[in-house]
Order: C-alpha cells, then sequence, then structure tokens
C-alpha cells in the first residue's frame, strides 16, 4: 500500500537548493564586515575582502577537500579546527590582533548569527513551495553540510523556519556529511525507511550516495552550473511539487 504524504520525508539541501550560493557569498562578503567592524575596528571592506578570500580558498578544493582531509574526525573535533582556522585567517588578513581563543566559538556564531538572518538569497518559488509542501503533509528537514544552528538562521530569515521539523546539520548527528555514513545517521536518527525519503540536492556526488542506499532522489539544477544526471530533475523550484508527485507515482509500489 503506497504511503500518505505524512509518511514521507523530504531533505533538502540548503546551497544551491534553497538559497543560491552565488548571491549569498556576495552577501555574506558585505555583511561579515558590518559585524566585525564596530567590534574589533578596520574596514568593513577588508573583512568582507577576508571571508570571500578563505571561501574562494576553501571551493578551490572541490568537495571540500578540509572535510575529506579529516573525514575520520567527529563533526564536532571537525567544527572545533574549522573555526579556529577561520578565526585566524579572517583576523590575519584584516591586519587586527588575534582575540583570545577562548572567544573564538563565540565570534564564529555571533557573526553567523548576525550574517545569516540578513541573507536574502533564496530561488524564486522556494518560499511558496516549501509552504506549499507542508501543507501537503509532508515532512520536512534539511540535509547540508553546514551546522542546524546556522541553516536554522537561514531559514527563520527566509521565513519558512516553522514548516521543517528538523536541520541536519551534521551536528545533530556528529558526522560530517562525507560518505554514506551521514545519510544513515539520519535514517536511524528519525527510525524511517530510505524508500520513506526524497533527498534534494545539487551534486551528484551526495545524489548518487543517497540513491544507492535505496533513498529517491532530486537534483536541484537552479544555477546551470552541474549538468542534470539523474531522471528526475528540477530547474524552477515552482515545479518541485509536481516532481515531488511524479517520484512518488512511479515508486507506488515501492513507497
Amino acid at each position: 500500500m503506497p504511503l500518505a504524504n505524512t509518511e514521507i520525508c523530504l531533505f533538502f539541501d540548503d546551497g544551491n537548493v534553497l538559497n543560491d550560493n552565488t548571491i549569498r557569498e556576495k552577501q555574506w562578503q558585505n555583511l561579515v564586515g558590518n559585524y566585525f567592524s564596530p567590534i574589533f575596528g578596520g574596514e568593513p571592506k577588508i573583512w568582507g575582502d577576508a571571508n570571500a578570500q578563505i571561501i574562494k580558498d576553501f571551493k578551490s578544493k572541490g568537495v571540500p577537500q578540509l572535510i575529506h582531509i579529516n573525514r575520520q574526525k567527529s563533526h564536532h573535533e571537525f567544527m572545533e579546527m574549522f573555526i579556529e582556522k577561520w578565526i585566524n585567517e579572517m583576523f590575519d588578513f584584516a591586519g587586527v590582533e588575534r582575540p583570545n581563543k577562548t572567544q573564538y566559538k563565540r565570534i564564529y556564531y555571533e557573526a553567523a548569527h548576525f550574517v545569516n538572518l540578513r541573507i536574502k538569497a533564496a530561488f524564486p518559488g522556494v518560499i511558496d513551495t516549501i509552504k506549499m509542501l507542508y501543507h501537503k503533509g509532508f515532512n520536512l528537514y534539511t540535509a547540508s553540510g553546514t551546522e542546524s544552528i546556522e541553516l536554522q538562521y537561514y531559514l527563520e530569515g527566509m521565513g519558512i523556519k516553522p514548516f521543517f521539523k528538523k536541520f541536519y546539520g551534521p551536528d545533530l548527528i556528529n558526522i560530517l556529511k562525507v560518505d554514506d555514513a551521514f545519510y544513515k545517521a539520519i535514517l536511524k536518527d528519525l527510525e524511517i525507511k530510505p524508500n520513506q525519503t526524497i533527498f534534494i540536492e545539487d551534486k551528484p556526488y551526495y545524489l548518487n550516495i543517497a540513491e544507492n542506499l535505496g533513498a529517491n532522489v532530486i537534483q536541484a539544477c537552479l544555477t546551470g552550473e552541474i549538468k542534470p544526471q539523474f531522471p528526475y530533475v528540477v530547474t524552477n523550484m515552482k515545479n518541485l511539487p509536481k516532481i515531488i508527485e511524479q517520484v512518488i507515482d512511479k515508486g507506488k509500489k515501492k513507497l
């Protein structure tokens, strides 16, 4: 017997699925200076340039090499290392004396809170689509490499936080989004089967992992950067509900 909508879980990646990373990165560059400059001194633009350089270095390695190098670490161990690296590079680039290391986490999360709530980078149709899927009875979650607290800030700024049940976030399961362990941990945490799930993600690397576990997948090709490689593809978020129905109809024998 086919599952009802209330038994189906939809998992959304954030970057280039809910939000356009190109737009978001430019806004981050402007906003992060507005946080750092009044507190620590230095020109806002310099702080923005610092963050832009850090992100450029991070992205230049494809599926972040920094994560893969540290794949044996727990997420919490990785974040401690990443926050220290980010703070050090930000302050060094800006030419401002580094704060005491005991303040690093507070500074990082306060900056994220300040910036993320103010970001306006949602793809057209995303907000209305999330509301529609919620009212259709689907269970909505995130499945992102970004921490749950930062995801909540983004979605709160978008006005759609209340429509999501949980924000995965590798911090919730203490496993980096690197391989199938991330997805297995989410399924275990929710006590659901792979065929109850639909993952909406842009990167083929992660889509293949989810699909190999038996999950249903929809590839988000909203930026034109990645060519469609999967049977179900969304190029306009307004069309996502129809595509989800197609996935469900085709899979009724297993859903």
